[in-house]
């Protein structure tokens, strides 16, 4: 199992509802879009700006009413590692009716966008991961459960450097890209359930008004997402190019009998 399987929200529900995946070791090739590699001048992740959020999570199950999950709390902060000037993005995601908590901390250069170091823990299973990247290579540790006789340390040299879309940026890397009405592009992350280097492809539709919160509404981006997930998954954002700029998620799992995950502001 690979330790990046667990690290999108349709990825817990395929692991709640299906059975485990299986690892591959190719890599594949870019689709045709605009290619966006770490450090394009044309990325904007410069102006990120500190934030904090937080949706609920709803579940929606072929025709069963959708029902209430938990919810994820997110925080955007700066920091210093080493005297470089990052930013820290950290995740709680309390799934209160499954008993499940998952925290995810990423950090990143965010004029480059390159991923510097990323986490991720488990509460049920006591899995946890960590990876420390360094352009082309990264080095990693990970374990099934909390037991440290049992963590898994490898390194992964890839074609090219990557952004952590995969392992937890998400939504973020989305709102430093130069989002306009049928934009098009592809970049490179690690996969999300094997160890390899995948594309992620994402088109960019019309601006629309949004639900930021109660009573409350934003102009968003809805940003649709492809990559060749094992859990059959397809994913739109709403991103808004102000903070806390993930305002809306809709993720729907097709091989967990059609799982429709959304996450709406609190």
């Amino acid at each position: 199992m690979s330790f990046s399987r667990w690290m999108a929200i349709g990825a817990l529900v395929f692991a709640i509802c299906c059975p485990q995946g299986t690892r591959a070791q190719s890599q594949k090739e870019a689709p045709a879009a605009t290619k966006v590699a770490v450090g394009d001048p044309k990325l904007e992740g410069a102006q990120l700006k500190p934030y904090k959020n937080a949706w609920k999570v709803v579940y929606a199950v072929a025709d069963k009413p959708p029902f209430l999950v938990g919810v994820w709390t997110d925080e955007l902060a700066e920091v210093e590692i080493g005297g470089r000037r990052l930013m820290k993005r950290t995740q709680t995601a309390d799934y209160a009716k499954y008993h499940i908590v998952t925290t995810y901390v990423n950090v990143f250069d965010p004029k480059t966008m390159a991923p510097v170091e990323q986490e991720f823990h488990r509460s049920d299973t006591g899995e946890w991961a960590k990876r420390e990247f360094e352009g082309k290579v990264v080095k990693y540790q990970r374990s099934e459960r909390a037991d440290a006789t049992k963590t898994e340390k490898g390194e992964l040299k890839l074609a090219e450097a990557i952004f952590d879309y995969n392992g937890g940026m998400y939504g973020v890397f989305l709102a430093a890209l130069p989002l306009r009405e049928g934009y098009k592009a592809t970049f490179p992350s690690l996969s999300e359930d094997r160890d390899e280097l995948e594309w992620v492809t994402i088109t960019v539709g019309k601006q629309e008004l949004v639900e930021a919160g109660p009573g409350k509404q934003v102009l968003a981006w809805p940003v649709d997402t492809e990559a060749n997930y094992a859990n059959k998954s397809h994913s739109i954002f709403w991103i808004s190019k102000e903070p806390p700029y993930i305002i809306q998620l809709v993720t729907t799992v097709e091989a967990a009998k059609r799982v429709t995950v959304t996450l709406t502001m609190l």
